[in-house]
This record gives structure tokens, C-alpha cells and sequence, in this order.
């Protein structure tokens, strides 16, 4: 019998030393899915040959046919396949799995548009929303037949009093829905307790201090502290109540400075105690009574009816899980996710509404290289062109969050509304502060939206430059002119004498007439009307609606519906926003990634001067709330002296290649996960 001669097996191929470091993968389809694979190639590639047998019994030979080999791994192919979509099946009934209560974290400042990309955030991973995708998310929640209650955990509150009432006033509509909505504080300042008193039931931890005392307002003067330093502030204003120049040129507050402060905070303070009181069920003298003798503990807050128990976290928990059962809460982000195909076919259907932010100082340009809250004239032009071309759109909101800035700028923006109208409706929401320039803008729509609690109006107008030779003197310097003309009034080393200081007041008052008469056509009212509620006063949203400076009261979603009246739909149908300016790509952000902090932001404020800006319209202060120790009104004028003085944001920050991992990490997840969640709809 002739022997068979053996062929020598195919040395395995050498694995590189990367390989050999390579860890074994723990996947058991994955496992399956390499054994498959390989037998197969070994059946189609090599044919196996049957081992010799020494006793030549067929029976016992152990090699195997080709084609019970494919089989065999056929079968382990199609196992891990199975397995595969069975674990893709299970992943997505996890995520998808169904829900009853949905959690959302506020803290924070509540932006209008999506967070930027900070260094001064590294670390600081929030979860919290910007205030569209906050609203437009109330309003699915309150018409989603699934849920059945929202759980809110609110601390470190930084936004404004228009912001707050804005969500006080989502909350408020998801209660009466009949989606109950709960509260958690730990230890609640002013306005983590105002935005959470709209809960139907408010809980408080047991240790927490109950930190509610009302409001204040602190002007900072820097006068002296200038006079030391040898600057003088040359500065002439067109209004006997425009107050952004006292913080330079006085030790204190003028009489109609204080007036004015005075009759803001009543109002604010009068609204904060009505608010509660009608919230709380209770009077606004207990209110009141309660806000004088604050800082309270926690179980006398209980005691008094402002809070409705005292828990703990897991308590809270255990209370929400016998409702309505375990693991039945959904996150903010998740619950976005799981609706954003009904958001989307929504927006399918609904017309279509351009929404244009303008945000802080109002300004010619952008300041280069930062990342502050700026708005400039061109890009404002620039975006309500686009939209006003845009046949897609069907009106155009613009979202006024300014202090003004820029008197030419401002003029340049309200010519450009008013271009805009005669394409489309024009209509202006304001949020927490729309005053001087940016009421200046807002004059010239069609419709103005104001919150209750919005600074508005100081319509007036401030003129001026700094003089530094003082301050050369002391370290040194000194500068020799050669002018011709009178080009030497723009100079920082030389004071305005008598002539042109004249002609500096001169301007400010041409200009403070022609933003009257403006306001005065754009709101239908007589120039002695406006002129009678004018001269630099600011007013709350509430005040400048007796007064006829606004037309209604609310925030976004009053803007939207008389936007529906305007288009000729109907109250209850959707409308979708698109957001302007457009977000921006990924890959732009990181390349213009900036800190963004106080003194940015102030910078802002004083940089038109510096650079040599005649007329400026801008509000002399901005109100905040005391809370946890925190500074009250600050004027954002001396803001900006201590800010070039030196005073920026203290402490040891992260090395900055940590931190711009960080944000870029975070960020990143953001942009992802806002992109996944579908359009804004109303």
C-alpha cells in the first residue's frame, strides 16, 4: 500500500512586536466572529489532508472534509452575528427604555445662545441648557403624554431677573398641564429660591441655610481712586438721569442717581415679594417679613410656608421612585433625544422664524482676539440681510440682551431694522437688560416684547475721552504734539479746553435729539411724550409698559405668539426657529478659543472710549440679586477702571494645555449632543 506523504503545515506568519502587545479583545461575538474567519479562509486556502494512520482503519483518521469545516464555521458566524444585533437590541432598549420623570440641573447664568468655548470653565463640566433649549423643552415636556413628572435641581443661579421670569413662567405652564414639577435646594440664594418657588413642591436640604434676603444696589465710584492715579474723565452727558459718567466724575450718587435707583429696586423688590406670595400661596407681607429676617434655617423656612419639607437626596429619590417607579427618570439631554423626531417632523410642517441674538456691549467691531460678549454693527447688518432674504422665513425675531454701547453703531442697527420690516415682521423679545443702544435698536420694530423685570429705556447719551497725562507724568512719560488743525482733541495727553468741551456737549445733545425723535416715530408717541420718560432713566419692563416704551409683557414665547398673529395662524400652531448668528463649526470654536471672563467683558465697555468713540448710549449699572455673600449692583463702568487696574478673575487656574483639553473635550460632547437633539420648536 503506497504511503501517503505528509505536507509540511504553512508556518503560521510571525506576529510584530505591536501585535504581540495587542491585549485579547473580551468580546465573546467578537471572539466568535475571528474563529469564523479564520476556518473559513483555512477551508477555501488550504485543504486540510488527512494524518497517516499507522494501522490503516480509515475509521480512525482525524483530519476533516472542507466542507464540514465551512459549515462549522458558518454556524459560528452566524452566532455572532446574532449576538451582535442582540446586544445592539439590548444597548437600545436600555437607552430607549420608558420614562416617567424628567430631571433637568439649572445652574449658572441660563445664556441665551449655546455655551462657548471657555478657558475659564475647565473642569467645570454643566449640564445646564441655554434658555431657548431650556423653553422649547418645557414646552414639548408639558405636551408629552408620557411624562408624568419634572424634578428640578437648581443651585448656583447666576442668571438675570428676565431669564428667571421667563422659566418661572415655563414651569408654571408645565404645572398647570398637570405635570407636577418639584424643587431641590441645597442652600438657596435669592435667585435659586425665585426660580424655584414656581414648583409645585420645594424641598430643601436638612442642614441648608435658607439664604433669601432680598435685594440691593452697590454703585462703585473710582473718582478718587483715579484721581491718585493722575486720569481725569472729560465727559459730558445729554440727560439729567444718564448716570454712566458719575462713577468717574463723583464721590457719590447724584440725586437723580439715587432717585432712580431707588423707584428700580421698589419695583424689582415689589414684584420678587408678589411673585413668591402668589406662588407660596401666603401674603406678601410674610413674604416681606420673612426676606427681613432672613438668613433663615432650613426648618424655619418650613415653618414659615416658603418651603414645603426638608430631604435629603436619596429621600428625594425614594419619594420619586414610589410615584412612579424605578428607574423611570430621563436626563435633559437624553429626554431631547428621545423627542427629537417628533421635534423634527414637527418643524416639517411649521413655518419658520429667524431668531437674531444681540448680546452685550454694542460696538463698531469686534474685538480682536476675545471672545466677550460683543455685538458689532456689521455682523448685526451682515445676519439681518441673510434673514431678510431668506424666502424660507417667514418673520424675524430679534433677542435684545444689551446695556447699549456705540451711539453711531446703535443708530446703524436700528437703520437696518427698519429695512428688514419692509420685507417681513420685524418683532424685538428683550431679556434682562435691552436699555439705551439696545432700546435705541429695539425703537425701530414692529412689535416690543419686554419681561417684567427688563432694564430698559436710559435714553440719553453719554460723550467724552479720558486724559492719562497725569498718570504719563508719574511713570515717566511724556509726548510732544505737532498738529495742524484741531486734531489735538483726540489726543489722551492734552484736556479739552472750554471750546471744545462746548462742542463735545454740543454733540452729545444733537445726538440725545435725534435718538428722541427716533424713539418717538418708532413707538407712535409725541417727541415731549418721550421726552417726559427720557433724559437717561432706566425703567423695569413693567414701568416702560405704563409709559408706552413696549408693547406687551413676557419673554420668548409672547413674542411667538403675536408672531402667529401676524403671519394670520392659528394660536396653537408650532412655529420653528432657526438660531442667527448660525453655530458655529466645531473646528472654528477651538481655532478661536479664548478665555472669557470679567475683565474681558468690561474691557468691552471701555474700549469705544479708548479708541476714540464720540458718543456712547449705554445704561449706567445693572442690577443683580444678593445671594450667598455674592456682589450686589455693580457699576460696570468702574468695573471696568479696577478691571485695567489689574483686578481680574484671582486664584491659580489649571496649566492652559489641561484646561483647553478640557473645554475641548466637553465641548465637543456639547456640539454633538445639541446637534443630535433636532431644531427649536415653539
Amino acid at each position: 500500500m503506497r504511503a501517503v506523504r505528509r505536507r509540511r503545515a504553512p508556518r503560521a506568519p510571525r506576529r510584530c512586536r505591536a501585535d504581540a502587545r495587542r491585549p485579547p479583545t473580551t468580546s465573546r461575538s467578537h471572539r466568535y466572529a475571528e474563529r469564523a474567519a479564520h476556518d473559513i479562509a483555512a477551508a477555501v486556502s488550504t485543504p486540510t489532508q488527512a494524518k497517516s494512520d499507522p494501522t490503516g482503519r480509515p475509521g480512525e483518521r482525524q483530519g476533516q472534509r472542507p466542507a464540514a469545516l465551512f459549515f462549522r464555521a458558518a454556524r459560528r458566524r452566524v452566532l455572532a452575528v446574532v449576538l451582535a444585533v442582540g446586544a445592539t437590541i439590548h444597548r437600545w432598549l436600555r437607552r430607549y427604555r420608558p420614562y416617567r420623570v424628567l430631571r433637568i440641573e439649572l445652574s449658572g447664568t441660563l445664556p441665551e445662545g449655546p455655551h462657548a468655548l471657555r478657558l475659564r470653565d475647565f473642569g467645570r463640566r454643566s449640564s445646564a441648557p441655554d434658555l431657548l433649549t431650556l423653553l422649547a423643552t418645557l414646552r414639548s415636556a408639558r405636551e408629552d403624554p408620557e411624562l408624568a413628572l419634572v424634578v428640578l435641581d437648581v443651585h448656583g443661579i447666576e442668571a438675570g431677573w428676565g431669564t428667571i421670569q421667563s422659566v418661572r413662567r415655563a414651569l408654571l405652564a408645565v404645572a398647570a398641564a398637570g405635570k407636577p414639577v418639584w424643587a431641590y435646594l441645597t442652600q438657596p440664594g435669592t435667585r435659586d429660591y425665585y426660580l424655584a418657588s414656581a414648583a409645585s413642591r420645594v424641598l430643601l436640604a436638612p442642614a441648608g441655610i435658607f439664604d433669601v434676603t432680598g435685594l440691593a444696589s452697590e454703585v462703585v465710584f473710582v473718582k478718587g481712586a483715579l484721581d491718585k492715579l493722575g486720569i481725569e474723565a472729560q465727559l459730558a452727558r445729554a440727560g439729567r438721569f444718564k448716570a454712566a459718567a458719575e462713577p468717574f466724575t463723583r464721590t457719590d450718587m447724584s440725586p437723580e442717581h439715587r432717585a432712580m435707583a431707588e423707584q428700580l429696586l421698589d419695583d424689582l423688590y415689589e414684584q420678587l415679594v408678589a411673585d413668591v406670595a402668589a406662588a407660596r400661596a401666603t401674603t406678601a407681607d410674610a413674604v416681606r417679613a420673612a426676606f427681613t429676617e432672613g438668613p433663615l434655617l432650613a426648618r424655619e423656612a418650613v415653618r414659615r410656608g416658603l418651603v414645603d419639607e426638608v430631604a435629603y437626596p436619596d429621600q428625594l429619590r425614594r419619594s420619586v421612585e414610589e410615584r412612579c417607579g424605578e428607574r423611570a427618570v430621563i436626563e435633559l439631554a437624553s429626554y431631547r433625544r428621545r423627542r427629537a423626531w417628533a421635534t423634527r417632523r414637527a418643524a416639517l410642517d411649521a413655518p419658520t422664524v429667524g431668531i437674531l441674538a444681540v448680546s452685550g456691549v454694542i460696538g463698531g467691531e469686534e474685538l480682536p482676539g476675545s471672545r466677550s460678549r460683543t455685538t458689532s454693527w456689521r455682523g448685526f447688518r451682515r445676519e439681518l440681510e441673510a434673514m431678510a432674504e431668506d424666502a424660507s422665513l417667514a418673520g424675524i425675531v430679534i433677542r435684545v440682551d444689551s446695556p447699549g454701547g456705540s451711539g453711531l453703531a446703535s443708530d446703524l442697527m436700528w437703520r437696518e431694522v427698519l429695512q428688514a420690516r419692509t420685507r417681513k415682521p420685524v418683532l424685538v423679545s428683550m431679556g434682562d437688560v435691552a436699555a439705551s443702544g439696545g432700546y435705541y435698536l429695539a425703537a425701530g420694530a414692529d412689535h416690543v416684547t419686554a419681561e417684567p423685570a427688563t432694564l430698559t429705556g436710559s435714553i440719553g447719551v453719554l460723550a467724552g475721552k479720558p486724559v492719562l497725562r497725569g498718570l504719563y507724568d508719574q511713570l515717566g512719560v511724556t509726548k510732544e504734539l505737532v498738529v495742524r488743525g484741531n486734531a489735538g482733541r483726540h489726543s489722551d495727553y492734552v484736556p479739552l479746553d472750554e471750546e471744545n468741551l462746548g462742542r463735545l456737549r454740543s454733540e452729545a445733545e444733537a445726538f440725545y435729539a435725534e435718538f428722541v425723535g427716533k424713539v418717538a416715530s418708532g413707538r407712535g408717541l409725541t417727541a415731549a411724550a418721550v421726552e417726559s420718560v427720557a433724559e437717561g432713566r432706566v425703567w423695569t419692563g413693567r414701568q416702560a409698559m405704563a409709559r408706552g416704551l413696549v408693547d406687551a409683557l413676557g419673554g420668548i414665547e409672547e413674542t411667538l405668539a403675536e408672531m402667529r398673529r401676524r403671519l394670520g395662524v392659528s394660536a396653537e400652531s408650532r412655529l420653528a426657529l432657526m438660531r442667527r448668528p448660525r453655530e458655529r463649526a466645531l473646528w472654528r470654536s477651538v481655532a478661536q478659543l479664548a478665555s472669557r471672563d470679567a475683565l474681558s467683558d468690561v474691557l468691552a465697555l471701555v474700549t469705544p472710549i479708548l479708541r476714540g468713540e464720540r458718543v456712547l448710549a449705554v445704561v449706567p449699572f445693572v442690577l443683580r440679586f444678593v445671594a450667598d455673600g455674592a456682589e450686589a449692583t455693580r457699576s460696570e463702568s468702574a468695573r471696568a477702571v479696577m478691571a485695567l487696574a489689574g483686578a481680574g478673575d484671582l486664584g491659580s487656574p489649571a496649566p492652559t494645555w489641561l484646561r483647553a483639553s478640557r473645554s475641548l473635550v466637553h465641548s465637543t460632547l456639547a456640539w454633538s449632543a445639541a446637534r443630535r437633539a433636532g431644531p427649536l420648536v415653539f
